[in-house]
């Protein structure tokens, strides 16, 4: 946006967040007092936490060639490839497999992190997260099998990004 508009969106934007409107808090207040959110949020971090349990036995099942963490809170996982592997670079061949991630390259200033990816678990039910990470093991396997076939030349630009 120009810079003036930019300025006064900012000031919009920065009344009603720390501004609320009385009816506003008056609404939240009412539903805080009558609904039942704590067991609500209990539901929630139940089914997250299948969620995020299908995500680890799926990694164990179908991909085996990688390392990744367990998170102990969150929606994501952190996943590092076998090495030869660039996340940015195998995105492409992985959507066309109806598969998608975040390039570990986007949470890195200087270029690093392109041999790792973030996996979401937040949205997907368990069988579709086992299914997601079935079809990326598959781009996983075959990616790493064209490395070890042809080799990476760890001097050329390419595998350094």
């Amino acid at each position: 946006a120009p810079a003036a508009l930019s300025a006064r969106l900012t000031l919009a934007a920065e009344n009603a967040i720390l501004c609320p409107t009385t009816f506003g808090q008056l609404a939240i207040a009412e539903y805080l007092r009558t609904y039942d959110w704590y067991q609500q949020v209990k539901e929630y971090r139940g089914m997250y936490a299948e969620r995020g349990q299908a995500m680890q036995a799926a990694l164990e099942k179908y991909m085996p060639m990688c390392t990744w963490n367990k998170p102990r809170g969150g929606f994501y996982t952190w996943v590092k490839l076998p090495g030869g592997l660039n996340a940015h670079e195998m995105l492409p061949r992985a959507v066309k497999n109806l598969v998608a991630y975040v390039s570990g390259t986007a949470f890195f200033a200087d270029g690093q992190g392109n041999d790792h990816m973030r996996l979401s678990f937040c949205y997907p039910t368990p069988e579709r997260i086992t299914e997601g990470v079935r079809r990326l093991g598959e781009v996983i396997s075959q990616e790493n099998d064209l490395v070890q076939m042809f080799g990476v030349d760890d001097s050329s630009p390419q595998a350094t990004k």
